[in-house]
């Protein structure tokens, strides 16, 4: 479970739990597009956005190693 303060823009989770039906599956890779005070919006691999929100968003996704894993085109956009 991630908590919403300590992730960043850019970081790549894990989905885990209940997964994401529909958009991922468990264990698939994520990327941080965007932090809110309760949520944050995703990208998959090919790019499709999807929103974690409170407390069940958070319990599908776990933190990984890779921190801060951002394109530096894509910031530059």
């Amino acid at each position: 479970m991630i908590n919403y303060e300590d992730t960043n823009v850019g970081d790549i989770l894990q989905i885990v739990g209940s997964g994401a039906p529909g958009y991922a599956e468990i264990g698939d890779l994520v990327r941080v597009t965007s932090v809110h005070k309760n949520s944050v919006r995703v990208e998959n691999r090919d790019g499709e956005p999807c929103e974690f929100l409170y407390n069940c968003g958070a319990a599908r996704l776990d933190a990984t190693e890779w921190r801060d894993d951002w394109r530096e085109d894509f910031l530059n956009e």
